[in-house]
């Protein structure tokens, strides 16, 4: 052990700073800044999108639910965005967002500089520094070096509930078995055009889109003797272009909070991403001529720290569609539970869209920090469903108005009006 102590600048001071550039960080800015609230976002990479354009998690999943349109607001108005600029197609009736990677990037940019949220990229999370039961500042690096940075509110889009973390807040229990990572990556060359191949586009309702007659043959190939790595689905889908497609099925357990842990399941998956690749290309005739175009910044995460809110969210509230006074968000995904040990997987599906309470992205500990994404607050099952985009975005939407409502009404986070919350949440275009 070492102590180390330094002065550093502070960068600057700010209405709301959100750490993170995800699907949540997204959602968190654009309404922060259009609620009037001076707004940073800092981003660890040099382009927005989080698990969606560093992981290739495609598609933005997913928005409809027995016939109805269920999550709406920003996160639709961006699915729509996407599609505009050529970058997604919306597959009914799940109305999940098939998405071009580069194009997302895209897109997020634009809409956060139009609505004025100023940029902190290629920025890492370091430290937070409290008083009493306030987050006072935060430490980043990036290569201007060591700095500060001040704000009213602050939201903690990490996915990993890294600012949370940093300043103390409890977190739930870990499930027995996180669920393992992916490293997702896009093929080129592959043949499109068949029957079975539809599967790219997610659209039949409860049904697990795996590409059940890749999984086939690799099981056969194990059966002969083939070393086939563990991997999970495989998920396919569309990137938009020609003969292109996202694959989602290297599977490794990892604890993602553990650097040394993420970075020997990355080598490993790398690894597994390239055999299986050979081997479905041998065997697989729509894949006869496909290559690797481009393996995902970094492995894609399902499960790390969700903090111990005011309310933890329950599969048994989500599944049985519980709708609370305070409801700012809903979430239709099944709760989708991947096994780390094999290829399993357990998938419930909700009697319909369930519903998030603001009380999950709160903790009792601080006064000016909200919570958004993976991070929230939710046992393993509803946060199996909660996890994915559309939902994270939405919470992420619901924790930049709280965020401006702070600032209007010069309160905290506890004190904000959760019915004039959830009428602008409405009013934002989402079915609360």
């Amino acid at each position: 052990m070492v102590n180390y102590q330094k002065q550093v600048p502070v960068k600057g001071k700010y209405d709301v700073v959100v750490c993170g550039g995800g699907p949540a960080g997204i959602g968190a800015a654009l309404a922060a800044a259009r609620e009037g609230c001076k707004t940073l976002i800092v981003e660890r990479f040099g382009f927005f999108g989080g698990m969606a354009t560093a992981g290739y998690v495609d598609p933005m999943s997913e928005f409809a639910y027995n016939g109805s349109l269920v999550t709406g607001g920003i996160p639709w108005e961006f699915a729509n965005e996407l599609v505009k600029a050529g970058g997604g197609i919306i597959e009914e009736p799940r109305c999940n967002v098939s998405f071009n990677p580069e194009i997302y990037k895209l897109v997020a940019q634009r809409m956060l500089q139009k609505a004025g949220v100023q940029f902190m990229m290629n920025t890492f999370l370091l430290d937070a520094e409290t008083e009493g039961k306030k987050v006072k500042r935060i430490f980043v690096t990036n290569k201007s070096g060591l700095c500060a940075i001040e704000a009213d509110t602050f939201i903690d889009a990490t996915g990993d509930g890294d600012l949370a973390a940093f300043a103390g807040v409890p977190m739930l229990p870990l499930s027995e078995k996180m669920q393992p990572g992916s490293f997702c990556f896009i093929l080129s060359g592959v043949d499109t055009s068949t029957e079975r191949m539809h599967i790219i586009h997610q659209k039949n309702h409860r049904f697990n889109h795996q590409a059940v007659f890749v999984r086939d043959a690799l099981f056969k190939l194990r059966e002969e003797g083939e070393y086939v790595p563990q991997f999970g689905g495989p998920w396919l889908a569309t990137t938009l272009e020609e003969g292109c497609i996202t694959v989602n099925m290297t599977r490794a357990a990892v604890d993602a909070t553990d650097s040394d842990d993420y970075c020997a399941a990355e080598c490993k998956m790398r690894e597994d991403i390239f055999r299986l690749v050979e081997l479905i290309c041998k065997h697989v005739p729509e894949f006869k001529n496909a290559k690797i175009a481009s393996t995902a910044t970094m492995a894609g995460v399902r499960e790390t720290r969700r903090i111990h809110g005011v309310h933890v969210l329950t599969g048994e509230e989500y599944v049985n569609t519980v709708k609370f006074p305070d409801s700012i968000a809903r979430a239709c995904h099944p709760v989708d539970i991947h096994l780390p040990g094999d290829e399993g997987q357990k998938l419930t599906f909700p009697k319909d869209a369930g519903y998030i309470p603001y009380r999950s992205l709160i903790t009792n500990e601080y006064d000016n920090l909200l919570v958004a994404g993976r991070a929230a607050s939710a046992d393993s099952e509803a946060f199996a469903a909660i996890r994915v985009q559309a939902p994270c975005m939405e919470m992420g939407q619901a924790a930049g108005i709280a965020a401006g409502l702070c600032k209007k009404h010069g309160t905290d986070v506890h004190g904000v009006n959760t019915e004039e919350l959830v009428d602008i949440v409405r009013k934002y275009g989402s079915f609360v």
